[in-house]
């Protein structure tokens, strides 16, 4: 049994109250933060659309074994308010998935006789 488990979590939500000057800096900064090119973090990688409503904040979480999924969902629910927070953001309607990587099983394709 490993040691410690691997998580990505998935946070969603909405901004709310987006401002003319933080609209013209998401806007600005949209292509880095394109669902397509957003990846798993430590400190949360943010992805929304030209919309400015939802958004999502991707992170990645190594933490002991013997600690429940629920500290995953938790984690990274307060690296996306700290994420939002610290670029001035108010959000509402989050809601957080945990997918452990160790839990994944890959299923590989059946070889057929020929």
């Amino acid at each position: 049994m490993n040691a410690v488990r691997t998580y990505r979590v998935v946070v969603r939500g909405e901004l709310t109250d987006v401002d003319d000057d933080q609209r013209a800096t998401l806007l600005a900064e949209i292509d880095k933060h394109d669902l397509l090119v957003a990846g798993y973090s430590e400190t949360g990688d943010l992805t929304y659309d030209e919309s400015l409503r939802p958004f999502t904040v991707r992170c990645l979480l190594v933490q002991p074994a013997d600690r429940p999924d629920q500290d995953a969902v938790d984690h990274g629910l307060l690296t996306a308010i700290t994420l939002l927070e610290s670029r001035g953001l108010a959000y509402q309607h989050l809601r957080a998935t945990a997918t452990c990587l160790e839990d994944i099983k890959i299923r590989r394709p059946r070889r057929t006789a020929s």
